[in-house]
Parts: C-alpha cells; structure tokens; sequence
C-alpha cells in the first residue's frame, strides 16, 4: 500500500484527498495543511516511486489507471465513503481516472496547475531525457525539466522544492512517470474532453506558460455550470506553494461551498 499521512477534524466529517505530480511528494502541501486542516479531514498520499512509498514495480508495467487503484486501496482502507479530491499537475490526471472509475466516491475535483494536455516541446524534451538517459546525469535531467516547467526566478522556490522532492525518487521511477505522460498524450487528452457533472474547480498560476492556455481551452469546451477555472496572481506552475494565501482561500471557499450544496 502507498505511503500516507492523514490529518483529523473532529469536527467534520468530510475529507480532501491530495495527490500531488511527478517527482513530488506529500511535502508539496506543506502550506496547505494547517489551513486546510481548521475545516477538513486531509489525506495525503505519496504515489508509488515517491516519498515514502516504495519503488514502482515495472514487471506488470505502470500506468496512470493502477495509480489511481492505488490512490483508492488507501481510501478504501480507511474507509472513507466519498471526499474531495486535489491533484497537483500530473496529479490532476490520478484525480481525474478516478472521478472516472469512480464518480460515486468523489464530491468534487481541484485541479492545481493541471495537466490537461502536453505541448509539442515538452514531449520533445521528455522524449530525450528518457532517451538518454543512460548517459545524462540524473540531476542535470531533473534541473533542466523543473527549469522548463518553472522557467522564471521569481519562482525558484517552488523549483527548488520541486529538486529537493524529486531527491527521494529513483531515475527509474522519474522516468516512468514522465514516459507516462509522453505515451498516453493523446489519451490525456480526451480524458479531459469527457464531461463530468462533479463540481471541479481548475486553479492555475497566472504564470503556467505550459498549461494555462490548455486548461483555458478545456474548461471553455465545458458544459454547465459544474466546471471553473480560477487564476492565481503571482503564481506559475506550482500554485499552491508560489501564492498559497489565495490558493488556500479560494480553494476552501470551493470545496465549503460544495459541501454546502450537497448537504
């Protein structure tokens, strides 16, 4: 089973589940916790190759559809019936094959800097990393994609967290998490097309110069009134850690007022 923290509210009831991207680890929601933790039950979970979970096993292969099984085996194990769930970046697409598989079990999606679809350079990028990766360095391969994804100075802290995370994760596993993403782009894609009647709020840095303009498209092509987007000021592609004054607070608000709805 993956490694978790949990934190509990005596008094709720209503839990938030947060999944955060590749190379990250539960540590990415560090200044979410305590205010997030007056008004909720959290779970925090390190997906496989990460943090304190163990290496991913390659020998029945690894794909996004058994991380979100593995995210569920913890929910089920602590018996929680339904909850709100946060992805961070490629964390949006656990949350979203789960909102798939399992839309009964999810109140409502938060996706933070999401990956909705992968641009053309960024698959180039990751293509030769994973290519040479027996001959590029391990650092230098996790420097140059943070500095890709997180390219401006103003935000070196989220990319230092970023290189600090990714520190406890195998080159194995980084690369299988990136090839991920490579392998299924088009998939990704349509996954994303699909509509949903779960309320989701999409939050993003206005300085996410990868993906803001993909998750713009994606939530214009919506239908109804389920599906938001929200923009972070002073925020590039880690939002919750570059601003988390108004991450956290817009966030909160978004998931207190679904509870409220659906009480």
């Amino acid at each position: 089973m993956l490694h978790y923290r949990t934190i509990l509210n005596k008094q709720s009831d209503n839990w938030v589940v947060m999944i955060h991207g590749a190379g990250g680890s539960i540590e990415v929601w560090y200044r979410q916790v305590v205010d997030f933790a007056r008004h909720f039950n959290l779970l925090l979970v390190d997906l496989a190759g990460h943090g304190e979970s163990g290496a991913i096993d390659m020998t029945e292969g690894f794909n996004f559809p058994q991380a979100a099984e593995q995210v569920m085996e913890v929910v089920n194990h602590l018996k929680i019936k339904t909850c709100h769930f946060m992805g961070l970046s490629l964390g949006s697409i656990v949350v979203r094959l789960i909102a798939q598989r399992y839309p009964e079990r999810v109140t409502s999606m938060v996706m933070a800097g999401a990956v909705t679809k992968l641009g053309i350079r960024l698959q180039a990028l990751i293509r030769i990393a994973t290519t040479f990766k027996h001959i590029l360095p391990y650092g230098f391969v996790k420097r140059i994609l943070a500095e890709f994804i997180i390219p401006q100075e103003k935000y070196r802290g989220s990319r230092n967290l970023f290189l600090n995370c990714a520190e406890k994760v195998s080159y194995d596993s980084f690369v299988s998490w990136i090839k991920l993403g490579t392998g299924i782009a088009e998939r990704i894609k349509n996954l994303f097309q699909e509509q949903v009647s779960i309320p989701t709020l999409y939050i993003m840095g206005e300085d996410d110069a990868l993906f803001l303009r993909h998750v713009r498209n994606t939530v214009s092509r919506s239908k109804g009134n389920h599906v938001s987007l929200a923009i972070v000021p002073d925020a590039g592609h880690v939002c919750n850690v570059d601003n988390k004054t108004c991450f956290n607070q817009l966030t909160i608000d978004f998931i207190r007022q679904v509870d409220t709805s659906v009480a």
